[in-house]
């Protein structure tokens, strides 16, 4: 029998020999299932470890809403400290107003006394202006009843005697009627004397008023028109002039009270101006001689022209060398 372990090509292993090569391969397979299942357990590691979409979404969004929490924390706790840390002024702490020194107590008492003037005083101002306009209405009633009743006493007034006559036929009741007489005309010009007294309170009071309303009405002017306030600029004396071109009585102008209108005629009377200045400015550009445009020929007089055009019509009759220059030269 022949054994193949022992041939001499060595095809054949000895047991030795192949048991070594298979525990080799055996431990060769070991490794490379260990370095298989390592890197399997690392790659669901890393599938563990890597979280989806969603929750980086979810995380993004809970990091932005702890991000605005804490933000609007920070926020009132600034507000907080900004309310905490406003100056407090206390009675005792001394300021100094206008190079006087006082507390601030006596500051904020003053403050509020002069508050309460203020108020006291537009409500004192409006009340005395009803009373006015009350008192206004009263006295025009007055007025209107004193005319009236001197109108009727004297319609209803008999027809005085013929003193001398009846001095010599009845000198008692000569007496009589004189004193009687006496008092009708006491009593008639007792009347007249309300209505004098009343009509000059009247007129007093419409004065005030006038003058008052003359008053608000410069001030509202003087708003719109600040330059009709300076009299170094002259413009409320053209405003007047103006006004008086227009046809309008100076003694309307000094009476009248209503700033729209005299802002009305003050812009027309600067429109006029305006206007005026347009017009000069026209003339004088219209009396300034055209500018020629560079290598165009100066303009001509009719007479150079009709020069020319004898010279031209020469040439066309004579066509000769010589017309042509003297053309030319009246040309250049």
């Amino acid at each position: 029998m022949i054994d193949a372990s022992n041939s001499d090509n060595g095809i054949g292993l000895s047991q030795n020999d192949a048991a070594s090569h298979i525990s080799g391969l055996l431990d060769s397979n070991l490794d490379i299932a260990a370095t298989v299942e390592t890197g399997d357990v690392e790659n669901e590691a890393d599938e563990v470890s890597l979280p989806s979409e969603d929750a980086i979404e979810t995380s993004d969004e809970q990091t932005f809403e702890d991000s605005d929490d804490q933000g609007e924390a920070e926020d009132d706790a600034a507000d907080e400290q900004e309310v905490t840390t406003k100056p407090v002024f206390s009675d005792d702490m001394e300021v100094e107003v206008k190079g006087q020194k006082m507390s601030f107590k006596e500051l904020k008492e003053g403050y509020e006394r002069t508050s309460d003037y203020t108020q006291k005083t537009q409500a004192l101002a409006a009340e005395r202006k009803k009373y006015d306009a009350g008192i206004d209405v009263i006295r025009d009633q007055s007025l209107q009843f004193l005319y009236n009743l001197e109108r009727e006493f004297t319609a209803h007034l008999p027809k005085e005697p013929d003193w001398a006559q009846l001095s010599v036929d009845n000198p008692v009741e000569y007496v009589r009627q004189i004193e009687e007489w006496r008092g009708i005309h006491a009593q008639k010009q007792q009347i007249r004397n309300e209505i004098a007294a009343t009509e000059k309170q009247k007129a007093e009071r419409e004065a005030t008023v006038h003058q008052e309303a003359m008053a608000e009405g410069q001030r509202q002017l003087h708003e719109w028109h600040p330059e009709l306030a300076k009299p170094e600029t002259g413009k409320a004396r053209e405003l007047a002039v103006y006004a008086e071109s227009r046809g309008i009585p100076r003694e309307a102008i000094e009476r009248e009270t209503n700033p729209v209108l005299f802002s009305i005629l003050y812009d027309s009377m600067r429109f006029q101006e305006l206007q005026k200045q347009k017009a000069k400015a026209v003339k004088v550009v219209d009396e300034k001689p055209l500018l020629a445009t560079p290598g165009s020929s100066p303009a001509r007089s009719s007479s150079s022209q009709s020069v020319v055009e004898r010279k031209m019509s020469a040439l066309k009759k004579s066509g000769s060398v010589n017309d042509a220059a003297d053309v030319l030269k009246h040309l250049l």
